[in-house]
């Protein structure tokens, strides 16, 4: 596991206006924290015509808001309504995408459309979507994918890169056939926790405070001077943080895989730190030293 130091998009913006944001956007649903997950709306702030939540990262003739019928090529698709966005390329191999990491100028302090993020007591990250990718228009020279950052402010505390390997399914090529298919990634909560320790061990940041909230980049990523070619639209992104595993179970087993050894010690410690999970294991309500000797009185002793 690695920080990877990124180009905020927010930076700019939060420079220029010199204000700081005071609160997250609020979730707009209790299933989705995705502002404008089909695109639908047009941000009247953007010059690009971005749509609501979204910044483009990138040059907007490749990473733009479509709409069905409009003039551009290869055709627009949506799989509800009438919108969705398109990210096609240059002709060589680069970045081009979308992202949440945009300020939202209707609500006071101007916070990010980032959804948020519970990071002492929530779970899994999970984000989905459809994608499309016309025959006549596969893509080549590079990959698409969504990636992920967990974020304060536009410090990066945790970063989900599909390149790094995780899971081939999440990395998109060739086409679909003229068909709308299902995406989805899962971000395990402890995942994130031990990225966020391990990058407070390297001196990028100090915690507390907790990163609260999440980045979505929905991209095509480069692999070199390479050509490279075709369009994909996205549609109806979802993104949710299950709540985190209940009821606790055995102390001394922390990780829950079935043996007490030193596997436990690390996940308690990792809870114990970010105050969360199950770390209060002496249950007196507070996450402090009296829980780490109660733990390692249940360890000591092989069972709960």
């Amino acid at each position: 596991m690695k920080w990877t130091s990124n180009a905020m998009a927010g930076a700019a913006i939060l420079a220029a206006t010199g204000f700081a944001a005071r609160a997250q956007t609020p979730c707009p649903l209790p299933t989705n924290c995705v502002s404008n997950p089909g695109f639908e709306q047009r941000d009247q702030f953007s010059s690009a015509g971005d749509p609501v939540g979204w910044h483009n990262l990138s040059n907007p003739v490749e990473s733009k808001r479509r709409v069905i019928g409009d003039a551009f090529s290869p055709p627009a698709v949506s799989r509800t309504g009438a919108a969705s966005i398109s990210i096609s390329t240059p002709g060589n191999s680069a970045f081009r995408g979308m992202t949440t990491d945009w300020r939202n100028f209707t609500v006071p302090g101007f916070p990010f459309y980032d959804p948020v993020f519970d990071y002492a007591n929530g779970g899994d990250i999970v984000i989905s979507g459809w994608y499309f990718i016309p025959s006549s228009a596969p893509i080549t020279g590079d990959r698409c994918f969504i990636k992920l950052n967990v974020k304060r402010g536009n410090q990066d505390y945790a970063t989900l890169d599909p390149m790094d390997g995780a899971n081939p399914a999440w990395l998109i090529d060739g086409h679909t056939n003229d068909q709308w298919r299902y995406y989805e990634i899962r971000w395990p909560i402890q995942n994130i926790r031990e990225q966020v320790l391990f990058n407070q061990d390297q001196g990028y940041f100090s915690i507390p405070p907790y990163p609260d909230h999440i980045k979505i980049t929905i991209g095509r990523f480069g692999f070199g001077n390479v050509a490279s070619s075709g369009t994909i639209f996205w549609d109806d992104i979802t993104c949710i943080q299950e709540a985190p595993p209940a009821p606790c179970g055995c102390a001394a087993d922390y990780n829950a895989d079935g043996g007490v050894d030193g596997g436990d010690i690390e996940s308690f410690f990792i809870d114990w730190e970010a105050s969360g999970g199950c770390s209060d294991v002496n249950q007196d309500g507070g996450i402090d030293g009296g829980d780490i000797e109660a733990f390692f009185l249940l360890w000591e002793a092989g069972g709960c």
